[in-house]
């Protein structure tokens, strides 16, 4: 059973009623290309029946994101029924909903590794309950991978060394940061380093990609490698693959 507590609830011409809310996917640990089935849930807790009214057929909407950046939304592209409908739940009552993803983003690519926020919402024309969050990993069998932000990896370099990660980034090619203190000096190897930074830091990546230093900065990319560090303790990941679902070209 789904038990996440959230903030009591009021209805139309009711006092405050509380309800449960949850989500999870079917499983936490997934394939990369698994299709993922979710499941919301909304439980009502009080001595009162509690009515929501919907102003289509819509009467949910789910979503994934991984750093910020939204991967899936279960409404988007989908047409609703433009008909009030209601639902109802009477003491103890639960209602799920469900629904599946592919692993897509939305130009039809395949995600990178790592673990997933996913948000759920009943949404109501009034009284919307505040989102329910839970995560779910991609990438997960096989050779241990782990999932890392730039600050991550720099503050547990001496834990994460020899290990598999994978870091969810921008592409910034020759440009990172000169503030920051990772790749102010430059390229740890060779002129040929490249530079992603997330919203904690910058690293070089030692390896080629699919990539035009000039033209593609600001494209998502998600690396997988190792961590290392050059004489001088500067911090950099050699590649081992890389992910791109989709270039910014010309962004910077």
């Amino acid at each position: 059973m789904l038990v996440v507590l959230v903030w009591a609830l009021v209805t139309a011409g009711a006092g405050a009623d509380t309800v449960m809310q949850g989500v999870r996917a079917e499983k936490y640990n997934n394939e990369l290309g698994d299709k993922i089935r979710f499941e919301y849930a909304i439980r009502n807790d009080s001595d009162q029946t509690v009515v929501y009214n919907f102003s289509t057929s819509k009467q949910f909407d789910l979503w994934v994101s991984r750093g910020g950046e939204e991967a899936f939304r279960q409404s988007r592209g989908r047409m609703y029924l433009q008909v009030i409908t209601t639902l109802s739940l009477r003491p103890g009552e639960t209602k799920s909903y469900y629904a599946t993803w592919d692993q897509k983003d939305f130009k039809g690519k395949q995600v990178g590794p790592g673990i997933y926020d996913v948000y759920a919402q009943l949404t109501p024309s009034k009284n919307r309950p505040s989102p329910t969050i839970s995560k779910v990993q991609l990438g997960a069998r096989g050779a241990a991978l782990i999932p890392v932000t730039i600050k991550e990896a720099i503050s547990n370099y001496a834990g994460l060394a020899g290990k598999r990660v994978s870091i969810s980034a921008i592409y910034r090619g020759w440009s990172p940061d000169p503030s920051d203190p990772n790749t102010k000096d430059g390229p740890p190897i060779s002129k040929s380093d490249w530079a992603i930074c997330d919203g904690s830091g910058c690293m070089y990546v030692v390896g080629t990609v699919d990539l035009d230093p000039s033209k593609d900065g600001g494209a998502r990319i998600t690396v997988i490698g190792k961590l290392k560090k050059n004489s001088k303790g500067q911090l950099y990941l050699m590649l081992e693959s890389a992910t791109i679902p989709a270039k910014a070209c010309g962004a910077k």
